[in-house]
């Protein structure tokens, strides 16, 4: 049951049944050889089983139809040690040749089996990428072969003028199978299992190499009797042949190598060899020396002394020479992007931050709906399409740098003056068209664009970041072409920052402690007076220009960075007080800090730290639905007992309404710029209520967004307290603020 089993597993690896029953009878003939003490019968025996070796060989080799390379070397070295082997033989019959020819034809068959089992670290070089194995292994073979040498030098006289040719050929017979064994082992700790093929081949080499070691003990006429060890012998290599047809049959030239392993084994490798062939000679002269041998030559030492040192320094320009590569390699591959073979993102953007030239202009394009495309024809002719696409854009006349920076994005730098950009947008329109004749089909392939423009960038890949801005404002206004704002003041319209954008912007405001804060005035509607400046919280970025609240509170406060905010803004106002008109500053106060006693008393404490006189700020509040009343009104006790005044701020949108106006105690009601649009439009009454019934409070009233004569006339016959809006002026910058007319008749003559 266990034969069949046998069997039938080697069948399924490739070893015929046929030939399987040949091997088995091959190797029970060879056993044999031993018992046979009749000169005639075992000289005809090995011959025959030698030229069996060859026909098992050969039939293997078709069976499989493996290429000459490496098999080649493999089948002609057995043949040529058969060949000699059969001449050997026929000696004994009378054959007249020379014995030296003999041993050369089997010479030459061993070092092509060498050579096909040196082929296996070649393969594991090339396959596992780990260059320079095969040179590490000959520079350690050949730094052991130096050291014995340094050691006992009369060897190799021993090996020139002591001994036969035929024993000389048997020595490196030896060495040979010893350079096969150390192969073998090698082999096998590189691979991550070990299957029968991998067996069979240790036991050829440990067979072979039983037989050679025999044949130099015979040959040295080291042992008495040795027609036994002749038997011996012989019967090892005809068990040899039968394995190597096994071998033949079982091998399909496939590696099965641990990866981890293999690299650490290769490092392993070079350091040893390395070291071994720096330290060979001179531990070989030191052993030497405490030999009492006789000093050895300085020819001999300058000799092996070059050779290693060269093959060291050789290997070692080949390893930086491979690192160099291979850096060059992963940086391709990192870089590039496989469909098109265009630059990808993290590529376009090192290759664009080295290009320091004048007139960048910087598009970046989406392909419409390009998941339809993918939809109606497949994958594969998107790709397709996406292919042309990366062809025609390259091909653009004046692009400069290409990449494919997502899935359907891309995006080109051209070299151009302001005046040209029209020209320039015009073209790369032109050129690319909607329309692509892809794979013989015509396909439409509408294209959005943003672009951005910089005359002397100081960092060329923040262009990319503000032309990719460009493009999603094209894709959200559903319009064609949109060219990033280079004027800051303005840039900041429909541009919405990438989230870990903006949280680095804010990040860093905190961390320098400035915002670049803006103030409004406030006049009073009786005296035209100004009465109070609110403050209005600003970022600034370098790429970006000045952010608007709308673009960065919600996330500020996602990110916990909305305190921290505030009270960079109370820092900064404490540094520029008093340059300030003496009027009261409003400070907005996000509501969810009113509802933190933590927090609302580290805001107080930054006034106390910056010596601010509370009684001159107001803070404005705007009502949240998820804070109850309740919750407000001791936060607004706690800071009106503190000097602050309390300004409820947008009433009339969101959850404010006169119950909880009713319930907080504020000092000053800003109305919002809505009530007064409608006022304006006819709908006096919302608008009069609210001047009404804040007042009835007992708190005065400012209404906001005053933008024209008509509307400052109106809310003044409608008796409200303060106006506030564009008509009197936008908000300025601190600088500005200092020289703002303390009276708004300065301003506006009418007033």
């Amino acid at each position: 049951m266990i034969f069949a089993n046998t069997s039938v597993k080697l069948r399924k690896l490739g070893l015929p049944r046929n030939w399987q029953i040949y091997i088995v009878l091959h190797m029970m003939f060879s056993l044999s050889l031993i018992f046979m003490t009749n000169e005639f019968l075992l000289n005809i025996s090995n011959i025959i089983l030698t030229v069996t070796i060859s026909f098992g060989v050969i039939a293997g080799l078709k069976h499989h139809k493996h290429s000459l390379q490496p098999w080649g070397l493999l089948s002609g070295g057995i043949l040529l040690i058969s060949l000699s082997v059969i001449m050997h033989s026929l000696l004994y019959f009378g054959l007249k040749t020379n014995p030296i020819l003999i041993s050369s034809i089997e010479e030459i068959g061993i070092i092509l089996v060498s050579l096909f089992t040196f082929s296996f670290l070649l393969r594991f070089e090339s396959e596992y990428n780990q260059h320079g194995f095969t040179v590490n292994y000959s520079l350690l073979t050949v730094s052991v072969i130096l050291f014995l040498l340094i050691i006992v030098p009369s060897s190799v006289h021993t090996f020139l003028k002591d001994l036969s040719i035929t024993q000389q050929f048997n020595i490196l017979n030896l060495f040979f199978s010893m350079l096969f064994l150390s192969m073998t082992v090698l082999n096998q700790i590189l691979c991550k299992t070990l299957f029968l093929k991998d067996v069979v081949r240790v036991l050829m080499v440990l067979f072979l190499g039983t037989h050679f070691g025999i044949e130099l003990i015979n040959g040295l006429n080291m042992v008495e009797g040795n027609n036994l060890y002749s038997r011996i012998s012989w019967s090892f290599y005809q068990l040899t042949g039968s394995l190597t047809i096994a071998f033949v049959f079982l091998e399909k030239l496939t590696t099965d190598y641990h990866k981890r392993s293999a690299t650490y084994l290769s490092n392993q490798f070079m350091w040893s060899a390395s070291i071994t062939a720096i330290v060979a000679i001179p531990l070989g002269i030191i052993i030497r020396d405490r030999m009492g041998s006789p000093p050895i030559s300085t020819l001999i030492i300058g000799i092996a002394s070059f050779l290693l040192s060269s093959i060291v320094i050789w290997r070692f320009q080949k390893l930086i020479k491979s690192i160099n590569q291979q850096r060059k390699d992963l940086k391709a591959i990192a870089y590039t992007d496989p469909l098109t073979g265009l630059y990808n993102y993290h590529g376009y953007l090192d290759k664009l931050s080295r290009k320091v030239v004048d007139n960048l202009f910087v598009i970046s394009l989406n392909v419409e709906d390009f998941k339809s495309i993918n939809d109606l024809y497949g994958r594969a002719y998107g790709d397709d399409v996406l292919k042309s696409l990366a062809k025609r854009l390259s091909e653009t006349p004046g692009a400069i740098l290409v990449a494919r920076t997502g899935s359907d994005y891309f995006q080109a730098v051209f070299r151009t003056s302001v005046k040209n950009i029209p020209n320039l947008i015009d073209n790369i329109r032109d050129h690319l068209g909607v329309w692509d004749t892809v794979n013989n089909r015509r396909v439409a392939v509408p294209l959005t664009f943003g672009a951005s423009y910089g005359s002397h960038p100081d960092k060329p890949e923040v262009l990319a970041r503000q032309a990719e801005q460009a493009l999603k404002v094209s894709r959200n206004t559903h319009t064609d072409f949109t060219l990033y704002s280079t004027n800051k003041q303005n840039s900041h319209n429909n541009i919405e920052l990438p989230r870990h954008e903006l949280r680095e912007i804010l990040q860093k405001a905190v961390d320098d402690n400035f915002l670049p804060i803006h103030f409004q005035p406030i006049y009073d509607l009786k005296t035209g007076t100004l009465k109070a400046l609110e403050l209005l919280i600003r970022v600034e970025s370098e790429e970006h220009g000045l952010l608007l609240p709308g673009q960065f509170l919600e996330q500020a406060q996602a990110y916990g960075l909305l305190t921290s905010l505030t009270q960079v803004c109370v820092n900064t106002v404490a540094k520029c007080y008093d340059q300030l008109p003496s009027v009261t500053i409003n400070i907005n106060v996000p509501p969810y800090m009113l509802n933190s006693p933590i927090a609302l008393k580290e805001f107080i404490a930054c006034f106390q730290r910056s010596n601010l006189p509370m009684q001159h700020f107001c803070i404005e509040i705007t009502e949240d639905g998820d804070i109850p009343t309740d919750h407000l009104v001791p936060a607004i006790k706690l800071l009106k007992s503190h000097g602050f005044k309390i300004a409820m701020d947008d009433f009339g949108t969101g959850y404010s309404s006169l119950s909880r106006l009713s319930a907080l105690p504020v000092d000053v009601v800003k109305i919002d710029r809505s009530l007064l649009l409608a006022a304006s439009a006819g709908n006096k009454s919302i608008l009069e209520s609210a001047i009404t019934l804040t007042k009835r409070l007992g708190a005065s009233t400012v209404v906001e967004g005053v933008e024209t004569l008509e509307q400052l006339s109106l809310i003044r016959q409608l008796g409200a307290d303060s106006v506030q809006g564009f008509l009197l002026s936008r908000p300025v910058k601190i600088s500005k603020a200092t020289h703002l007319s303390l009276n708004a008749a300065d301003i506006i003559p009418e007033f």
